[in-house]
């Protein structure tokens, strides 16, 4: 779980990575075009549109070694951040913020 403050790199967006078994999930913040997507070893596989700050749950499948695993991604507001994590299975990643 990671709080995002606000600040310079945030104003354009910002990008949450983690991995499992070697695949990348990353939460995708673009403030210009006002979206949060959520892509799997690259590949988007939901995303919405954030006009309003509010909660926003996405999810997707990852399929590793024949398994297909449940991805959770939440973006939780907590004014003026807001809490970002996602789960695999239940499990949350450890995320790095990388702008």
């Amino acid at each position: 779980m990671r709080k995002r403050r606000l600040g310079f790199m945030s104003i354009i967006g910002d990008r949450e990575i983690g991995t499992y078994y070697g695949h990348s999930i990353e939460l995708v913040r673009n403030n210009w075009h006002k979206t949060l997507k959520l892509l799997i070893d690259g590949q988007e596989v939901a995303s919405e549109s954030r006009i309003f700050p509010h909660d926003i749950v996405l999810t997707g499948i990852l399929e590793h070694e024949d398994v297909r695993h449940k991805v959770v991604a939440k973006s939780i507001v907590r004014f003026p951040s807001t809490e970002d994590t996602i789960l695999v299975d239940g499990e949350a990643l450890t995320l790095t913020k990388t702008n």
